[in-house]
C-alpha cells in the first residue's frame, strides 16, 4: 500500500470515528452527535408547526432550515459510503453492506422526501401531492437515529460500569485478607513463634 493510500485510510479512520463515536467519542465526535440530535429535533418540531396557519409567515425560514438539516444528513450517508471499506474491513463488498444496514436505510428513508419533492414540485397531480405528503411522515425516521446514538451511548456506559466491577473485584482478590488482631509485617506471628 502507499503511503497516500495509507494517509487515505487514515482519513477515512478519523471521519468514522467522528461519524460512529457518539457520545462517549472523542470531542469532535460528541460534537457532531449533538449537532444531529438537534437537527433532528427541530427538523421534528419544523414538521409539526409548519402547516399551522400563524407559523406561515415563516415557511421560508423553515425550508432553509430543512434544507441545511437535509444537506447535513445527506453529507454524512455520503461520508459513511466513502468509510465503509474501512467500517467493514475486510467484508467483500463493504460498500454494499452499507447501503444495507438497517440505519443507513433509516436514514435514506428520512431524506427520500425532500428529494422527491424537489423532483416532483413541478407536477400538479393530486395523487402525487397526497404522496409527497405520506412520504414527510418518513422524516420521522430521523428519530431512530437519536435512539442509535442514545444506545451507543449506554452500552459504552454499561462496557465501562463493567470493566469497573472487574477492576474491582481484581483488586480485592489481590488483596490478602486480614486476620483480625494480626499486626503489619506479620510481627505478631513472630512473636508467636519465639514464644
Amino acid at each position: 500500500m502507499s503511503e497516500k493510500e495509507d494517509k487515505v485510510k487514515q482519513l477515512k479512520r478519523e471521519v468514522l470515528e467522528v461519524l460512529e463515536g457518539g457520545l462517549k467519542g472523542s470531542t469532535a465526535a460528541r460534537i457532531f452527535s449533538i449537532v444531529l440530535i438537534v437537527l433532528i429535533l427541530l427538523s421534528m418540531v419544523f414538521m409539526i408547526i409548519a402547516d399551522m396557519d400563524r407559523f406561515k409567515p415563516y415557511e421560508e425560514a423553515f425550508e432553509v432550515i430543512e434544507t441545511i438539516t437535509i444537506g447535513i444528513f445527506t453529507l454524512e450517508l455520503i461520508l459513511g459510503f466513502w468509510t465503509a471499506d474501512v467500517r467493514f474491513e475486510g467484508h467483500p463488498r463493504p460498500h454494499l453492506r452499507y447501503l444495507m444496514d438497517f440505519m443507513t436505510i433509516v436514514q435514506i428513508l428520512a431524506i427520500l422526501p425532500f428529494y422527491l419533492g424537489l423532483i416532483l414540485q413541478n407536477i400538479e397531480l393530486r395523487e402525487v401531492s397526497e404522496l409527497f405528503e405520506m412520504l414527510k411522515l418518513l422524516k420521522l425516521l430521523h428519530l431512530l437515529k437519536i435512539g442509535e446514538i442514545g444506545l451507543h451511548a449506554a452500552k459504552e456506559i454499561k462496557a465501562e460500569k463493567e470493566e469497573e466491577k472487574i477492576r474491582e473485584a481484581e483488586g480485592e482478590a489481590e488483596k490478602p485478607e486480614e486476620v483480625p488482631g494480626e499486626i503489619e509485617n506479620g510481627e505478631k506471628k513472630n512473636e508467636e513463634k519465639e514464644q
